[in-house]
């Protein structure tokens, strides 16, 4: 994540400020972006000291009665501290935490990635000491260690004097979809060794073309040129996997068949060793596009599928998969058109290539060749919101 802080967990890592951040006998919220390198014990990720007390809050990882790793949110009371739990760290991912204070109902609740996950009665009281607002560990005014020193990433720290509607909590943990690869189908580069390759225009992952594909000029889908393909064996392949399908990603183009198919054809696809991750395809049989996601690299997985009418001329299309909703989405020209369940279990690492004209290439054969146009192919890390899909030029 841009501009995050790391802690090495060492004595001098934490970062302290001059004065109180914020006054904690009143409404309050805290929020932070969190990676832990480790789990199963305290670790303090942002806190505000006391004078001789416990930490005026404090929010990070902990464990929970059996033990397992979860995440908490401290606050002191007449009666000692109360800890609100919820949540489980995952050693090297990225979290959002929010913690929020209400002292008109008395309660202080724990956001996990913007969902609130428990709530528990707490009253800080009025005469409460004031600190410093720390980051890495919690610290009384004689520098003692509350907490054990945070390890790993923090980011994006926010603090404010009121308690925070849910809703922006929600888009606050909300984890940002970031652009991995579009190929604009502009202009083709020849290689060395003769090979015609399309590169992106964020990591140089080229799209290789296969068969007779080639760049047209003829009433391109979007800018200038367009890639077209025949049916008869043309495609295009990534050479190298720009999608972690394991996690939440999505993937659209435009696309435009030519004349009236009679047969399925696929328009792309991310490729395991023995299946497709997914596949987004041409049905013939009603018209429809149809949306084929695998739950394992097996020849013989369940699948999920999605389905959208396809009257015909150019569209653009969207597919993605979103871990936290536990849902698979097509659109269809910027509006939803089909959603199912799709379980973290559903989910893996296809390793092979992203693919466009073709599906099913597990152990190199391909099939469902398109014959129609292609352009504008983009892959992001993580899910889209409806508005930034509406935005998808």
């Amino acid at each position: 994540m841009p501009g995050a802080a790391y802690f090495d967990g060492g004595d001098y890592s934490y970062l302290i400020t001059e004065g109180i951040a914020v006054d904690t006998t009143r409404a309050f919220t805290v929020g932070v972006w969190v990676r832990p390198e480790v789990t199963g014990q305290e670790m303090v990720a942002v806190s505000q000291s006391g004078i001789w007390s416990a930490p005026n809050f404090a929010l990070g990882a902990t464990t929970d009665g059996d033990g397992k790793p979860t995440w908490g949110f401290a606050l002191p009371t007449a009666d000692g501290q109360v800890t609100v739990t919820g949540g489980t760290p995952e050693a090297g991912e990225w979290a959002h935490l929010a913690g929020v204070y209400d002292p008109a109902t008395g309660s202080a609740r724990l956001y996990v990635d913007g969902t609130a996950v428990a709530a528990r009665d707490a009253v800080v009281p009025a005469d409460t000491a004031l600190w410093h607002f720390v980051m890495g560990e919690a610290l009384d005014s004689d520098g003692y260690t509350f907490g054990q020193k945070w390890r790993g990433d923090l980011a994006d720290v926010r603090v404010w004097n009121a308690d925070v509607p849910a809703a922006e909590l929600a888009e606050l943990g909300r984890r940002k979809p970031r652009p991995f690869a579009y190929w604009p189908m502009e202009s083709v580069q020849t290689l060395e060794n003769g090979i015609a390759r399309i590169p992106d225009t964020h990591h140089n992952i080229g799209f290789i073309l296969g068969g007779d594909a080639r760049l047209s000029n003829e009433e391109p889908l979007a800018g200038s040129a367009d890639i077209t393909l025949d049916g008869d064996g043309d495609h295009l392949f990534s050479d190298i996997p720009p999608l972690n399908t394991d996690r939440s990603w999505a993937v659209s183009t435009k696309v435009r068949l030519h004349g009236a198919p009679d047969r399925d054809m696929a328009v792309l696809s991310q490729t395991g060793w023995q299946a497709d991750a997914f596949t987004l395809r041409y049905h013939a049989a009603d018209q429809t596009w149809r949306a084929v996601l695998a739950h394992a690299d097996s020849a013989d997985a369940d699948t999920t599928q999605l389905s959208a009418p396809a009257p015909g001329g150019a569209q653009n299309l969207l597919l993605q998969y979103d871990e936290k909703a536990r849902q698979v989405q097509l659109y269809v020209d910027g509006i939803l058109a089909d959603s199912a369940p799709y379980a973290e279990t559903d989910a893996w690492q296809a390793g092979s290539s992203l693919q466009a004209g073709r599906d099913s290439a597990a152990d190199g054969v391909g099939a469902h060749f398109l014959d129609g146009d292609i352009d504008e192919v983009r892959t992001w890390e993580g899910a889209l919101s409806e508005e930034e899909i509406r935005a998808v030029p």
